[in-house]
This record gives C-alpha cells, structure tokens and sequence, in this order.
C-alpha cells in the first residue's frame, strides 16, 4: 500500500511540474503604465477658409467715372478719409436744375399770396355791399369762392415747394455719394478699379461694380464647414486649432463662436458654417480667404481617469455586445479587469468603471497583450535607445540582401 502511495505521488508531481515551471518561468516584458487624471480631448475634423473679422466692400450708389483715387492697396486709412473720387459733374448739373425749379416754386408762392390779399380785400367788400343788399346773393357767393380757391391755390404752391426742397436734397446727395470715404478705420486689401473706369451702383459681380475692400487686419476668424453628422456636438464656446495651409505645423487656437441655423448645399453633401474667433499671434502673416483645416475639440478640458487607447482590449462575446477588459498589473502578475468606457482622442480612453487612479495595467506591445494570460507573470521590459533599433534595423536589411 505504501508503494503504491509513492507511485501515485510521483505520478502528480510529474504532471504538476509544467504548470509550475509556467508559473516559476521568466516574466514577460511588457509597458507598465499608471493609471491617473488625464486630459482627454476627442475633436471633429472640419476644413474651411480665414477671413478677416471686420471687412467692408465699397461699392458706388451712383453712375459716373473715377477720376481720382487717393489710396494704394495696402494703405492704412481711418474712418472718414476720402478714398477716392467719382465724376461730379452730371450731379452738380441735375442740383442747379433742381434749384432754379425751386425758385420758380417761391415766385409763385409770391404771386399767390399777393392774389390772396388783393381776394381778400374784394371779399370783403362784397360782404359789405352784401349787408346794405346793393349786391345778389349770387354774385356775393362767386366773391367768396373765389376767395376760397386762392387759398388752395397758395397751399399747393407751399407743398410743391416742400417737394422742390426734397428733390434739391436728393441731388446733393448723390453729389456727396461721388466722394467714396472710409466707413471703418483698417487697411486697404482689394483695389480693382482705376482711374478712367466707370463705377456702377450694383452688387453683382461686373466690373466696375466694386470699387475696394477695407478689413481691420488685426482680427480675423475661421469660417469652417462641418459635416451634418457632426454639427450635433459642436457648441458655442469649444476650443478649436486651427492649421492654415500656409502654416500647417502651426497651431492657432480659437474658440467657436457661431453656429449657422441653415446648411449649407453643394455636390459633396450639406454642411454648417462654423465660425471661430482666432488669437493673434505673432509673425504669422494670415491672409483673408487662406485655406485651413481645424480640430474642433469637444471636451471641456476637465481631467479625467484614462488610460492609453491601446492599451482596452475589445471583445463580441455575443452579438450586438461589446465588452472591454484591460490587463491589471498586481505583484508582478496580470489580471484580467472588465472596465466601462468614456470618451477618447487619439491617445487616451476615459475609464468611468474597473480601475482607480495608481493602478498599473500592461499598456502594451499588441504582441503581448495576445499572449497574456490570467496570474502570468510580467516585468518592466526595457527601453531599447535609439541606436539599438537602428543597429537591429539594419542587421535585418543586411541579412536579406545577402540572403538569396
């Protein structure tokens, strides 16, 4: 019986030994990263144009040529200042017509009035002999409405003259309107027309139409365009980067300050206009209408627990469930720890449930998170510098050139 009970533990000891020289084997190298607070800022990709904030087209309200233009493109000019002038003289023609018509309306109103008293006068006379009955009725009664039809005779003449004064108004208005001055103090970016050029007054794209464009250069902004899919997390006040393509490592930062009501339709789809406010930044030269691309960031900047994105291992068990897990780091060896997630950027996973700030996970490389295993033991591995892989890179290249 004895032998036999030898025989049988020999036996056990014999099949446990692989299990425990697994367990006894060396550690797997792998990163070990803590988990703590982190600011994770997940963004929308939105592309777009600069502008500058305040920008004004001048166009003419009048017909006439230039005759002078007093500014360059690229002037600084203040608000008030003269920039440039149109032909006066068909306006100065129409003011003197408009005031000889006035005259004539101030003549008749003389006339009028002297008609009026000498009416009065014989009305007056008539009523007398109308008393003394020396005169019919008749005759009294034609008196009286003669009387009556030189008066709206004057109040007509007071109203035409009130016209002729409107009239008169209006053409040394448009005489003013040929001496085009600043409506804004900035700087003088577009300068289409010339000397000798006619100035018409429309909006349309003709020539002649626009006369120059004055924009306050210190403030521009981003006019963004945002897919409908995304427009539901854009918010007044976001954080925004923006990347014009004349600078394109060169980060502005912004902030979102309007969101257009309407989309806006072409070929590719609808979109919304998003415009961002950008900070100045020096020795940056911004151009109105430079392409741009943005990050439109979605996060409020409030730091929270995460981890690295690869470090959340994913998983179906059954359809239409996700389940994710991570590998925690306990006395040198791994556990495996169903978490919840939040939101995500390019590098960090917000963890709302499963871990707490100063616990250690294995955070990589993919290799060894496939090959873990529940109470596998793990270890720091060690960086390799630079010069290591690049040694190793290039014993690899030789290795396959001379291989046949």
């Amino acid at each position: 019986m004895k032998k036999k009970l030898l025989i049988a533990a020999g036996i056990a000891i014999i099949l446990a030994l692989p299990f425990l020289a697994k367990r006894e084997g060396k550690a797997l190298g792998v990163d070990i990263h803590t988990v703590a607070l982190q600011d994770i800022r997940p963004s929308i990709l939105a592309s777009g144009t600069l502008a500058f904030r305040t920008e004004v087209k001048l166009t003419s309200e009048v017909l006439a040529q230039v005759t002078e233009i007093l500014v360059a493109e690229g002037d600084r000019v203040e608000r008030g200042q003269v920039l440039l002038r149109l032909d006066p003289e068909t306006y100065r023609n129409a003011i003197e017509r408009e005031e000889a018509s006035r005259r004539q309306q101030v003549i008749a109103i003389e006339r009028q009035r002297v008609a009026l008293e000498l009416r009065q006068q014989q009305f007056d006379r008539y009523q007398k002999l109308a008393n003394m009955r020396t005169v019919d009725q008749a005759r009294f009664d034609e008196e009286r409405n003669q009387l009556k039809l030189a008066r709206i005779e004057l109040k007509s003449s007071e109203e035409a003259l009130r016209r002729a004064d409107a009239v008169l108004n209006d053409a040394r208005e448009l005489l003013d309107k040929t001496e085009i001055t600043s409506p804004i103090a900035g700087t003088v970016v577009s300068l289409p027309i010339k000397v000798g050029e006619t100035a018409i007054p429309s909006t349309n794209a003709l020539a002649g139409a626009q006369l120059m464009t004055i924009a306050d250069t210190s403030a521009i902004e981003a006019r963004l365009k945002v897919d409908e899919g995304d427009i539901a997390r854009i918010a007044i006040g976001q954080n925004v980067d923006v990347y014009p393509a004349a600078h394109p490592t060169d980060a502005i930062k912004g902030r979102v300050e309007r969101i257009a009501l309407v989309p806006l339709v072409d070929q590719q789809g609808r979109a919304f206009e998003v415009i961002a406010s950008l900070e100045a930044r020096e020795g940056l030269q911004l151009r109105s209408g430079m392409s741009a691309r943005a990050d439109v960031f979605l996060g409020d900047g409030t730091k929270v627990l995460a981890v690295p994105v690869e470090s959340v291992v994913t998983s179906e068990p059954e359809p239409r469930k996700t389940v994710h897990h991570i590998w925690k780091v306990v006395d040198g060896k791994v556990s495996k720890i169903d978490i919840d997630v939040g939101a995500a950027d390019d590098r960090w996973q917000a963890i709302t449930k499963g871990l707490a700030a100063g616990d250690e996970i294995v955070a990589g490389p993919m290799r060894a998170l496939r090959q873990l295993s529940a109470g596998q033991p793990v270890e720091q591995q060690k960086s390799e510098s630079k010069e290591q892989k690049n040694d190793e890179a290039g014993s690899e290249e030789d290795a396959n050139e001379d291989a046949p």
